[in-house]
């Protein structure tokens, strides 16, 4: 296994990592899981960061960024391989997704928002296969790269500055509540990546529609 592959296989270690660090963090119970540690906090007037998100931000941030780098070494030395491609794939959407649904159930973002940024995956998926039944290869392209660039500067935002950490409300509208200013202005990045979800889900089809929808008949 070359040095790309190892950096993938890194990158789906740290997905259970980050999702139990998220998951033990109870907003309700300070007296949890392992006495309370991971529930311990950093505080600063009405801002209260968990380190148990503290520390799954930080691993989350790690993890995002070997994204890059086993594609960069991939292509600089020459090791691109069948399971890079795969899995390098596979992995990414391991760690987005999985990181949605526990910030979805937690009520960090509208369950609305992550329901459309996983069934634009599936979506996405299904197209690449029939095109690739065709032998058609679907191509990235730039509204793909900048939904990519966004949904992680958001999740990555969110794991710090949720309202959550500011002892906020569910369905509350006061200032720091999640209908209030400040998590709609750190819900920013999240709302672009859902429109350019939607815009670049609508694109990779309109690009491949000759593919997409010829269908031949066999004689």
């Amino acid at each position: 296994m070359n040095w790309a592959n190892r950096i993938t296989m890194i990158r789906i270690f740290l997905i259970p990592i980050i999702i139990i660090l998220m998951i033990i963090c109870n907003f309700n119970d300070q007296a949890n899981l392992l006495f309370g540690v991971f529930n311990n906090s950093i505080n600063f007037g009405n801002y209260n960061l968990p380190y148990a998100y503290l520390i799954a931000g930080i691993l989350f941030i790690v993890a995002s960024l070997t994204d890059a780098l086993d594609g960069y070494i991939a292509r600089k030395y020459n090791q691109i391989t069948t399971f890079g491609k795969f899995f390098d794939s596979i992995a990414d959407k391991l760690l987005t997704n999985s990181v949605l649904i526990v910030f979805s159930i937690a009520g960090i973002i509208p369950v609305w928002m992550c329901v459309i940024l996983i069934c634009r995956d599936f979506l996405i998926d299904v197209v690449r296969q029939i095109l690739a039944s065709n032998k058609v290869v679907m191509s990235a392209d730039k509204l793909g790269k900048y939904r990519a660039t966004f949904e992680m500067i958001g999740l990555t935002l969110l794991f710090f500055v949720g309202f959550r950490f500011f002892n906020g409300q569910i369905k509350g509208n006061a200032q720091f509540d999640e209908f209030g200013w400040i998590n709609q202005i750190a819900l920013v990045p999240m709302y672009i990546t859902t429109i350019l979800c939607i815009a670049s889900a609508c694109n990779y089809v309109h690009k491949n529609k000759t593919a997409l929808f010829d269908i031949r008949t066999e004689k």
